[in-house]
């Protein structure tokens, strides 16, 4: 099992949040370290569909294999968000 800790900088385009998972499973810790709201969901998200992260808000997530392919977006602005995840 490795532990990876990664910077993800998410704008209005959607941004990859799992990168780098292995084909098993993904857990993580996702925190919000911008400044603005990010918003997460599956590949398509949008700041109107996607769970809304506030900026200093962390989430706990674990998806299966089926489930890989986690995104996030911002509504403006490029913001920080920090994944500490095992696979």
């Amino acid at each position: 099992m490795a532990v990876l800790g990664v910077r993800i900088n998410v704008g209005v385009t959607q941004q990859r949040v799992d990168a780098g998972s292995a084909p098993a499973s993904w857990r993580g810790l996702i925190t919000n370290r911008g400044t603005g709201a990010v918003y997460l969901g599956p590949t398509g998200v949008s700041t109107s569909s996607g769970y809304q992260l506030d900026p200093g808000a962390s989430v706990s997530v674990n998806l299966s294999a089926a489930d890989l392919g986690l995104y996030g977006i911002s509504a403006s602005g490029t913001q920080a968000l920090h994944t500490l995840a095992t696979n």
